[in-house]
């Protein structure tokens, strides 16, 4: 409980003071996210620094390799109270993906790179974590472990394309100012909480959710709407891609976890699919996404922020007292519930349009 309780300080005293540097030096260095770049998205008065989410990265990604470290090398007698089965060099080739998705974040941060190069790093990380980390999802829960076998192959390609969604459902939803944060945080207390449990207990999955959870929570005063400090792109995207981590290493409780990110999920795949039959890029940013329905149908960033997060914690609860079986039908709550918000959005839009003309 002390070394619990000492992590945490850490975890925020070091996130909210490098989150300060971090904003210093993207101002520094014109890191900046201008309202001019995509004015039909960003409602910014001013630009705003990236790389908000470095400081926090920095403090969770060496803190986490810290207590891994501990675990390995029984420092401080800890290898028995963190019980972790990792391999030696496995947790190292997540902190690798960790720093391929940070630099390339950097980059397209910095220089604005065109949607089709985005993948590149998100898919080299991946790739690192499943085959050299050794990420698999071994097991399937209902309905699938019914109509899908398991080999080799598929618990390599099932991590590969959970972690893929995990990563793009924070990167491509990291429009609002605190929702990826704040969504962050209830995703890793939820992996926490389930790691906890009886039925799962691992002491080490409790600890690197802990660190990243309040690493986030460090940064979040930057991140409130109105923010002061943008994640980036590397920072939306370590965040999804530690949420789909960890449900992998707490026992691939991946039905679980989508109840907190499914969401977004569904968002995403909805969104992807209106692009596609309007015949437009799938990968360029409009406001299409949930968060800018409820902003164009009059809700502050404030107000949009805290629907969501209350969806959120409601459907996390959903997730840790429902059994598995039952968890689809949330999904499914959640598909209607966007469908109902787009549209609503599409009715709120036309009849504004009808008072501008005719006034």
């Amino acid at each position: 409980m002390t070394f619990a309780v000492i992590i945490i300080l850490l975890s925020l005293l070091f996130s909210y003071w490098l989150s300060r540097v971090f904003f210093i030096f993207a101002q520094k260095a014109n890191i900046l996210d201008h309202s001019s770049s995509a004015p039909e998205r960003k409602q910014q008065q001013k630009s705003v620094p990236l790389l908000g989410a470095t400081g926090l990265i920095f403090t969770a990604t060496i803190l986490s390799l810290l207590v891994w470290l501990a675990a390995v090398f029984d420092w401080l007698d800890l290898s028995k109270v963190l019980q972790t089965n990792l391999e030696d060099a496995n947790f190292g080739w997540i902190i690798v993906s960790i720093l391929i998705l940070t630099i390339g974040g950097y980059i397209d941060d910095k220089f604005n790179l065109q949607p089709k190069f985005l993948a590149i790093h998100i898919t080299i990380a991946l790739l690192v974590a499943v085959f050299f980390g050794g990420l698999q999802i071994e097991a399937l829960s209902f309905p699938f472990d019914k109509i899908l076998p398991q080999n080799s192959f598929l618990a390599y390609l099932f991590s590969f394309l959970w972690l893929g969604l995990c990563t793009a459902s924070t990167k491509f939803l990291d429009g609002l100012d605190g929702l990826v944060s704040t969504v962050g945080v209830i995703a890793f207390l939820t992996i926490a909480s389930i790691s906890f449990s009886l039925l799962v207990f691992q002491p080490f999955t409790i600890i690197i959710s802990l660190i990243w959870a309040f690493s986030l929570i460090g940064y979040l005063p930057f991140n409130f709407p109105d923010a002061r400090s943008y994640l980036g792109e590397g920072g939306s995207e370590v965040i999804g891609f530690m949420v789909g981590v960890l449900s992998i290493l707490s026992g691939a409780k991946v039905a679980t976890v989508s109840m907190v990110i499914g969401w977004f999920i569904i968002d995403i795949i909805f969104v992807i699919f209106l692009r596609l039959s309007k015949k437009k890029n799938p990968l360029k940013g409009d406001r299409l996404h949930w968060h800018f329905r409820l902003i164009d149908i009059g809700l502050s960033k404030h107000q949009a922020l805290t629907l969501t997060t209350a969806i959120i914690l409601i459907t996390a609860q959903l997730g840790l007292i429902l059994p598995t079986a039952q968890k689809v039908f949330v999904l499914i709550v959640q598909l209607i519930l966007i469908l109902v918000a787009f549209l609503v959005s599409i009715i709120f839009k036309k009849r504004t349009l009808k008072r501008v003309k005719h006034n």
